[in-house]
């Protein structure tokens, strides 16, 4: 964690330093936009910048057909490998966010989205230190997909042929899990990835690669050697361990809509409403083979794999019981393992943290940019910029007792402390987060704020600040003008 707070405060411009765009005035620019956003994250850029002409500075990098987000990006997928080598093990945890983007205009180069509008879909790897701090190490990888059809609106194609299109969006994992495993020198990491990762073909690139995996599986894969299904064998299963488990809440928007499933379908209904609560959850596990579909494109007739399933014996009357299968190369030889299996998979939730950074905390969404292209080259800067928020937070958890200073500065804790009314000096981190989240409106009594308070804490905190500087500049200017 020593060396957490150490990342926190480099200079944000140091993530970018280095990229080659072609010009080293579009370099410095970068650095100079990044440190701009970095101070005021979730506010527009007009705001964010000091002058016009600055503003108009912002825009035509980000607009330059000669700029690449892949390029913007480099410098802190190689500053995160870096770090990925201090640490023994990392997790790489993948998954695609939306990105929607509101007003009637059309903006050039958007596509369709799940919901009505306009926008693209993200696909992002962000390096995890494992254990109980979660340190965000930072992203190694990141892929943009738009789409030109709207979904619905054409008849889906069997899976025979939709398998045979090079241009199928699920490729994006086999080309993400590749990517980092290209880049990987000198550290171990393992590859955690949600149910739409769920292929024989990525399970098979991974291990022809030699990569390490844990993948949320679906109960109705077919074993080889006429063995039945996946879920026959979870019927036999008897459990090997348990373990306690906090589960957040689970709200379904408008976004998360409950998938239900088709008539005749054994699958379960997807994203259902549950509580906040405990969990006695039971572990059991199994080396299994799977039948290659007749879908995949692999090689292999067949894959054996380690499974470990997770599932909730006695839930709450009307709430959904948790039930996981994690398809894994980890072994399972003894309690422990399956432990440490089921903690690494937990750790795939922080991933949905840095998408609630940029979208919250970053404000990205609100981002007035009328291309795809600006959008993409803002993305690559704030997604830096979003992970360097959620490693604030992770340091102000899992250390405390840091300096306050260490995530703020010393004009913003006097504001702080002044517009709280409070009669000592915040000296922690975790006092320091806090009482930014409690502007936001965070009750004390509630928990750990989340990304909505803080976002709108940091906007106060940020509008204080930017009053007082404003209120220093005249008082300044008078004694300049009277003597």
């Amino acid at each position: 964690m020593r060396e957490a707070r150490k990342w926190l405060r480099q200079d944000i411009g140091q993530e970018f330093a280095g990229a080659e765009l072609g010009d080293t005035r579009r370099s410095s620019r970068l650095r100079r936009v990044a440190r701009a956003a970095v101070r005021s994250p979730d506010v527009g850029f007009p705001q964010m910048v000091e002058s016009d002409s600055e503003l108009e500075g912002v825009y035509r990098f980000l607009g330059n057909e000669d700029v690449e987000a892949e390029a913007v990006l480099a410098p802190h997928i190689a500053a995160t490998m870096k770090r990925a080598r201090q640490v023994p093990l990392c997790l790489v945890v993948h998954d695609t966010t939306e990105f929607k983007f509101s007003g009637n205009s059309e903006r050039a180069g958007l596509g369709f989205v799940t919901t009505r509008g306009q926008g693209f879909f993200a696909h992002f790897s962000l390096a995890v230190l494992p254990g109980p701090t979660r340190v965000p190490l930072g992203i190694c990888g990141l892929e943009r997909v738009t789409r030109q059809l709207k979904k619905g609106t054409v008849r889906k194609p069997h899976s025979h042929y939709t398998s045979k299109d090079p241009t199928r969006e699920s490729l994006r994992w086999h080309r993400s899990l590749a990517a980092v495993e290209e880049r990987r020198d000198g550290f171990e990491c393992i590859h955690v990835m949600d149910r739409e990762a769920d292929m024989f073909d990525l399970m098979s690139d991974a291990l022809s690669l030699g990569a390490r995996f844990i993948i949320r599986g679906d109960k109705e894969r077919a074993l080889a050697n006429e063995e039945g299904l996946v879920e026959d064998l979870l019927a036999r299963m008897k459990s090997r361990t348990t373990r306690e488990a906090q589960l957040a809440s689970r709200v379904v928007t408008h976004r998360r809509q409950e998938i239900k499933p088709k008539r005749g379908s054994k699958s379960k209904q997807r994203f259902v409403p549950r509580q906040q609560r405990s969990a006695t959850l039971s572990v059991g596990s199994s080396t299994v083979e799977f039948r290659r579909p007749r879908t995949a494109h692999s090689v292999d007739k067949s894959l054996k794999i380690n499974l470990v399933h997770v599932w909730e014996e006695n839930p709450p009357a009307g709430e959904p019981a948790v039930d996981w299968v994690l398809f894994t190369t980890e072994p399972i030889d003894t309690p422990q393992d399956l432990h440490t299996i089921v903690d690494y998979y937990q750790s795939r939730w922080l991933i949905e943290e840095f998408f609630k950074a940029l979208k919250t905390g970053c404000a990205f969404e609100k981002r007035q940019l009328e291309s795809y292209h600006a959008l993409s080259n803002a993305l690559a800067v704030f997604s830096v910029i979003a992970w360097r928020l959620l490693l604030l937070r992770a340091v102000s958890r899992s250390s405390p007792d840091a300096p306050a200073d260490a995530v703020l500065t010393s004009t913003q804790l006097k504001l702080l402390r002044h517009r709280l009314k409070l009669k000592t000096p915040l000296e922690s981190a975790r006092e320091a987060l806090f009482a930014v989240a409690r502007l936001g409106g965070h009750i004390k009594n509630n928990g750990d704020p989340g990304w909505l308070n803080l976002g709108r804490g940091f906007e106060k905190l940020l509008l204080l600040e930017a009053g007082w500087r404003a209120a220093v500049d005249m008082m300044l200017g008078e004694d300049a003008i009277n003597p």
